[in-house]
């Protein structure tokens, strides 16, 4: 049993060593470092929370708490440690190019940790409910739903929810490449601009 047990020991030895042979070197992440900091949910594995200190990431999940150093293009590794191992984290960015989310490997495989959206104050959704006209002169509402949450109400289809996504920009569950901004002037909402890959259309405040 110790004879088996030192060539596995041995086994590893090298195994570790060679880590890291398809690195592709000198590539540089597509972001800031500040970009990739947030909170990552998985609903089967909970939040891994990615920082910044200095001029590095940091990883922690359920209270493991490592560096993170570039490997390369946007995927970083913890360093391999002795009590909890490697940890490897790939991010992903959405259509409009802001990570969004993370892969990481578990229990033999990936799980996609998708990126908390921003809270929004209640107060703001308040103001940027009422009415709103589109090109054809058709009307849409914009409501406050009874769980907080914005509503797009078009006649004839299914309510749509509007997700915080980051400032006075929303998103919708249906489709990434589709975005909702409200725009204020003076203090006052004058507009939603839906945005998608056919281009931009603008719905004036009734």
């Amino acid at each position: 049993m110790l004879e088996i047990r030192l060539m596995g020991k041995k086994a590893g030895t090298e195994a570790r060593s060679k880590a890291g042979a398809e690195r592709v070197p000198g590539t540089r992440p597509s972001h800031p470092l500040q970009a990739y900091a947030g909170q990552y949910e998985s609903p089967a594995y909970g939040v891994v929370t990615v920082g910044v200190k200095g001029d590095a990431l940091t990883f922690d999940f359920h209270n493991i708490k490592l560096p993170l150093e570039h490997f390369h293009y946007d995927r970083f590794d913890t360093p391999d440690d002795e009590e909890y191992g490697r940890w490897s984290l790939n991010f992903v960015t959405n259509p409009q190019g802001d990570v969004d989310r993370a892969v990481m490997s578990l229990d033999e495989a990936e799980t996609t940790f998708t990126r908390r959206a921003e809270s929004a104050d209640p107060a703001l959704l308040a103001r940027l409910a009422g009415t709103y006209l589109t090109p054809t002169g058709s009307k849409v509402k914009v409501v406050v739903g009874e769980n907080g949450v914005l509503r797009l109400v078009v006649p004839g289809q299914p309510d749509q929810v509007l997700l915080p996504y980051k400032g006075l920009e929303f998103k919708i569950k249906e489709f990434a490449d589709v975005t909702f901004e409200f725009v204020i002037e003076g203090g006052t909402v004058r507009a939603l601009k839906q945005r998608d890959p056919s281009g931009e259309f603008t719905l004036k405040r009734e």
